[in-house]
């Protein structure tokens, strides 16, 4: 049984001038776009891509292919591959299996045989004690929290963070002997008001605080974006508690 896309655990790009689109946050903003940019990051994978997809990373760039070579709504829309990537699927259907054929053997399908000669009530009852051994949902537990996607996203995904870490990321790079409370600063990552001002009313004292809490801002999103640049290599993508 082949199975189709069904959604999308966050919001998935949406692309154009339709209303549908102005409506939706901009999809540079989508968590999906961010794994692309930080997957363009790791500079394993950029190897493999550039060698044709040969490599360790061989498996990984038959799904996400060469990421280098087009921008991301070209990408994520080639052969359906964004929703190929990170959609969760439709379960199969709720039917009477007329062949074993038709079994779709998948996690948390389960095949029942079912003998009508017996009472309708007593079978009810054994299909109950059969849900309640092998059903994983609750009273107020959602039961669709596995992912079916073939690239799962999972957990609180803060992506106003994620766009913090990519710009310390790439300002670190691009800058590599610029004072870490400097990359802060220049990439507004923190309040303004632990800005250090330039016109000469700050005490010294202020100014070395705050450039300690510029610096230390910026060492946590940077530690932040390795991780991440590392993981998706791997084919995930860490939520906030599992960095």
């Amino acid at each position: 049984m082949r199975f189709v896309a069904r959604n999308f655990s966050y919001q998935h790009p949406v692309f154009g001038r339709s209303k549908k689109a102005q409506s939706l946050t901009p999809y540079t903003h989508s968590v999906y776009y961010l794994w692309w940019e930080f997957l363009r990051r790791n500079t394993d994978y950029k190897k493999c891509c550039d060698n044709g997809g040969r490599g360790k990373l061989k498996s990984l760039y038959e799904d996400f292919g060469d990421i280098h070579s087009v921008d991301f709504k070209t990408w994520w829309q080639t052969d359906s591959r964004g929703a190929n990537l990170f959609a969760e699927q439709l379960p199969p259907d709720f039917k009477v299996i007329a062949s074993v054929e038709e079994f779709a053997e998948r996690d948390r399908v389960i095949l029942l045989q079912v003998p009508l000669s017996l009472p309708k009530r007593f079978l009810t009852q054994q299909f109950q004690k059969i849900l309640n051994q092998h059903h994983e949902g609750r009273r107020g537990i959602r039961t669709n929290r596995i992912s079916t996607a073939k690239y799962p996203i999972t957990g609180h995904v803060d992506t106003d963070a994620l766009e913090k870490c990519l710009r310390v990321y790439d300002m670190k790079v691009a800058n590599p002997k610029m004072r870490l409370w400097e990359i802060a600063q220049e990439c507004k990552v923190t309040k303004a008001k632990q800005f250090v001002k330039s016109d000469g009313t700050e005490t010294q004292e202020e100014i070395s605080d705050k450039k300690l809490i510029l610096a230390n801002t910026a060492s946590r999103l940077l530690k932040r974006a390795e991780k991440i640049v590392a993981a998706v290599s791997g084919g995930m993508f860490p939520n906030s508690r599992q960095i």
